[in-house]
């Protein structure tokens, strides 16, 4: 199976670089979101779905926003992904059929959002 995911820059179109300027001039504006552990920082691009972000050592991920680095999260037990406010969106429409694992995870998150 060929890895979906590439942090080799020379593999990246011109799409991806620009959006990977993007993330560098964000990260250097605004810096890292707060939960975001700065150990091993790097780009990574999804050949696959053509999403390029910044990861770390804990594979963590950090994507554009409205303009600024914020954390892509993914919930333990059913998967959902997204953001603080995609997953804010997501409980408002589905959270009461949400699993109590993803549950708490999800209050989590939002206990970090300062």
């Amino acid at each position: 199976m060929e890895n979906m995911l590439t942090s080799d820059i020379a593999k990246f179109g011109a799409r991806e670089r620009a959006i990977l300027v993007e993330l560098l001039e964000a990260w250097s504006r605004d810096g890292l979101p707060s939960d975001f552990y700065e150990e091993n920082v790097h780009p990574m691009f999804n050949l696959n779905s053509g999403y390029v972000f910044l990861t770390n050592a804990d594979y963590q991920e950090a994507i554009m926003e409205d303009g600024k680095l914020v954390s892509h999260y993914s919930l333990p037990y059913e998967g959902i992904q997204g953001t603080l406010s995609e997953l804010k969106e997501e409980f408002a429409r589905n959270g009461d059929s949400w699993h109590v694992d993803d549950v708490e995870a999800f209050n989590d998150i939002k206990s970090l959002d300062c």
